[in-house]
């Protein structure tokens, strides 16, 4: 007999002090609204893992000069967001560009992507504990 335990419910938050513990922020936005849930079930097989996902608004000299240190990458937004974040901000990723999140990398969170939204200084970075 099996027992499945429930995942945890995501944490959600809008303050820059959790965002720094969390990830590396080569950049300080001016505005964040992040996302951390768990990705697998705990007991199951396999470890249990966390995606963490990020909203970041940058004056717009702070989103060049980030934009100028981020390696661009031809990746595609594939994105579960658990219907957190909001439509215009999904539409946009549609046409966002893609880059390597390398530079926001702290911890267990060692994957991921992070992508700009067109003709703006927010970026939606989306990181995955491995």
């Amino acid at each position: 007999m099996t027992t499945q335990t429930a995942a945890p419910a995501a944490k959600t938050g809008t303050d820059l002090e959790t965002l720094e513990k969390t990830v590396t922020l080569p950049r300080r936005p001016q505005a964040v609204q992040w996302r951390t849930s768990p990705r697998g079930i705990p007991g199951g097989l396999g470890p249990t893992d966390t995606q963490f996902l990020a909203v970041l608004e940058y004056p717009a000299a702070e989103a060049q000069a980030l934009q100028a240190q981020l390696k661009p990458t031809r990746l595609t937004v594939k994105l579960e967001d658990g219907g957190w974040l909001p439509e215009a901000t999904r539409e946009a990723l549609k046409g966002a560009t893609a880059y390597d999140a390398a530079p926001f990398f702290k911890g267990s969170l060692r994957q991921g992507t992070v992508f700009q939204l067109p003709q703006s200084s927010t970026f939606v970075l989306v990181l995955f504990s491995s």
